[in-house]
């Protein structure tokens, strides 16, 4: 048998003798194996017998077989937190048409040892294996104790399996034909590898979220992936089949490590994730205080004998489920944005740690559900709390729209404000005859009225005040060539593109002659004030038709800026040094006057 070894240290008679002690005691029924046998479940078939020494040898045995017990009697094959070995026996007989393969599995990874002594009429074949032994030295290599048998037609065989653990002794036990096996097995593995590429997935997609986001729940969210992804690992056998596969300190330390730095690390979640520094003041400091001891604890795993370490960790996972899943349901009395969707997954771990627990300590019975509790409940929890983290985002994105759109509501009243006092100062400038006769713009005595009010604007709300003037290139010679009545119609056509351009809060005005003036309330920037006055020089050159003739001028636009310290007069001179500049620049631009605020 492949795998398998005969055990030459026993002396020959002493073999035959026990053996024909075994043949002349009662013994249970053997199980007959068909060609077309299906997988069995050998709880109810086996014997079973504690030696919580672990002292006892296969001879001893051989020689009292009336020490085991029938594990019908039982619940099921899982023993809980034991000291020593169990030794389960079991008798086969092959009913096959021709010699056929066979293979005895225990679906529970995490055991420590496992040896199978076969015993028959040619022997003993030794097989083992185990997480704490080296995965090439494992007689089948698979993640779970796997055994070959192999038997002859009409051939009955005693096996002898003995298992030791400083973990939960878990020994469902179920033998299959080989190619049965081998097919429940990649189903198995597909299975886990489903799991692990969901939690690959999960925290891959939440730590490309927190590299565009930087919010701290995403961070918190990976490391809780990356850290129970460990304790699966020692838990479902892929950690010591491909990452630590030479069974040494750590494969019995990385479930219970990995699970309670993945609790401590849930507590920091849950504070960011539910803010409970701001809605749970109380409930802050005793989360602060249970991430010290929880934290304590997982280092603490890392030191204590392994069964105690097993013990502390499922413990303190489930205090910790307890502590969260209390804080949510209270943040979510209180109204807490996501606080919902946390307690459901939490309620999902909470759920499957629980059944996982029971199950360790053999309180409830050992099956699929029980013994995949964690990673279903997990994955269910990872999956709400991913959906959780997109509803917080959504939740953050649509406060900033509102605060967004107050703002603009804001924005708008201000507007409307400053659009009602236009439109009074206007019906104050029309009853004071105070427009240009020519361009319908105000004229000199209503800019200087209007410039003083909004410099007490400016000043009070501490917002920036551009005042541009605006004198035209290339005027004159319209004048002289064309006439002054051609040239007033340039002008009037020149202060319906200043109207054009000016927000509904600007004032457009006319100076005098060819000089306009501009003022520009509420301007962010000296940047915005050059944008508008660059707008107005591209809107100043087009050309302008009148009477089949097309005209074109320019303009040099002098801008000061001020937040409401200067007078009226004041800011028109320096506008007017700064539109000088502009045409000693070369005309057609725009200049900045030097003692604007930057």
């Amino acid at each position: 048998m492949p795998g398998a070894r005969h055990c030459p240290s026993l002396p020959l008679l002493i073999l035959f003798a026990l053996l024909l002690g075994v043949l002349a005691a009662p013994a249970r029924a053997a199980l007959v194996l068909h060609d077309d046998s299906p997988p069995e479940d050998l709880h109810g078939r086996v014997d079973y017998l504690a030696d919580p020494a672990g002292r006892l040898q296969l001879p001893a045995l051989l020689a009292r077989p009336e020490v085991f017990r029938s594990s019908a009697t039982r619940r099921d094959l899982g023993f809980g937190y034991v000291h020593g070995a169990i030794w389960l026996r079991l008798q086969v007989e092959s009913a096959a048409s021709q010699a056929r393969d066979w293979r005895l599995e225990i679906a529970y990874p995490s055991l420590d040892r496992v040896d199978l002594y076969d015993v028959g009429a040619d022997g003993v074949r030794h097989s083992q294996a185990g997480d704490m032994l080296p995965f090439a030295q494992r007689s089948v290599g698979n993640r779970n104790p796997v055994f070959d048998l192999h038997l002859q037609p009409g051939e009955r065989r005693t096996l002898y399996l003995r298992a030791s653990s400083e973990g939960s002794m878990t020994l469902g036990a179920t033998l299959y034909s080989r190619t049965a096996h081998e097919q429940h097995s990649l189903q198995g593995y597909v299975v886990q590898a489903l799991y692990g590429g969901t939690l690959l997935a999960l925290g891959c997609y939440n730590l490309l979220l927190f590299l565009a986001l930087r919010e701290r729940p995403f961070f918190y969210y990976v490391l809780f992936v990356g850290v129970f992804a460990i304790g699966i690992l020692g838990l479902n056998g892929f950690g010591a089949q491909f990452l630590w596969p030479q069974a040494g300190w750590w494969t019995n330390r990385a479930l219970p490590f990995g699970i309670s730095a993945a609790a401590a690390i849930g507590i920091l979640f849950a504070r960011s994730f539910l803010d409970t520094r701001q809605w749970l003041p109380r409930g802050d400091r005793w989360l602060r205080l249970a991430f010290v001891i929880v934290a304590g604890c997982a280092l603490a795993t890392l030191l204590l004998p392994v069964q105690l370490a097993l013990q502390t960790m499922s413990v303190s996972g489930i205090a910790m489920c307890l502590s969260l899943l209390a804080t949510a349901f209270v943040c979510l009395k209180n109204r807490v944005p996501g606080a919902g969707i946390f307690a459901l997954a939490w309620s999902m771990l909470l759920g499957g740690a629980l059944l996982l627990a029971l199950r360790n300590f053999a309180l409830i019975p050992s099956n699929f559900f029980t013994i995949y509790a964690m990673q279903i409940g997990s994955s269910l929890e990872m999956i709400l709390l991913s959906f959780a983290l997109a509803a917080r985002f959504n939740e953050l994105k649509r406060q900033k729209e509102q605060a967004l759109q107050q703002h603009e509501k804001q924005l708008e009243q201000r507007v409307a404000e400053r659009t009602e006092a236009l439109e009074d100062a206007n019906q104050r400038l029309r009853g004071l005859a105070m427009k240009d006769p020519l361009t319908g713009l105000a004229n000199r005595t209503a800019l200087q009225a209007q410039l003083e009010l909004a410099i007490r604007r400016s000043h009070r709300r501490q917002e920036l005040l551009a005042v541009m003037l605006i004198d035209l290139d290339g005027f004159k010679p319209i004048n002289d060539q064309h006439g002054h009545a051609l040239g007033d119609q340039v002008l009037a056509e020149i202060a319906r593109r200043l109207q054009k351009c000016a927000r509904e809060t600007d004032l457009p005005a006319r100076l005098g002659g060819d000089e306009f003036v501009l003022v520009c309330e509420t301007v962010s920037s000296p940047e915005q004030a050059e944008q508008v006055a660059l707008r107005i020089l591209e809107q100043l050159r087009r050309p302008i038709e009148l009477e089949q003739l097309s005209v074109q001028v320019g303009a040099s636009i002098g801008i000061v800026l001020s937040c409401g310290e200067d007078s009226g007069t004041l800011l028109i001179r320096r506008a007017d040094a700064a539109m000088y500049v502009a045409k000693a620049a070369g005309r057609n631009r725009v200049q900045l006057h030097e003692s604007s605020p930057a």
